[in-house]
């Protein structure tokens, strides 16, 4: 059994991101490809298309969550937690 190990940061230089984020994850090898493809339906489903699609390589959160969009959301009342 092996294991591949995934880290990823986003607005680490805290300049063109409001947040900073750093996470990982540690995958067994013999359910790694059900997680892959798991996360590339979730895109799909969740914004309608597969971001590598969209983006042609590497979605980044810098793009997907600019401050501009940050600004917009809070000009709303917070959604209800179900609703979330």
């Amino acid at each position: 059994m092996s294991w591949a190990l995934f880290i990823d940061e986003s607005g680490q230089d805290l300049r063109e991101s409001p947040y900073e984020v750093l996470a990982g994850i540690a995958v067994e090898d013999r359910v790694l490809w059900k997680l892959i493809r798991d996360l590339s339906d979730a895109q799909e489903r969740i914004f309608g298309v597969r971001l590598f699609e969209a983006y042609g390589s590497e979605a980044k959160a810098q793009k997907l969550l600019k401050r501009k969009v940050f600004k917009h959301a809070a000009q709303l009342d917070a959604f209800a937690a179900e609703v979330r």
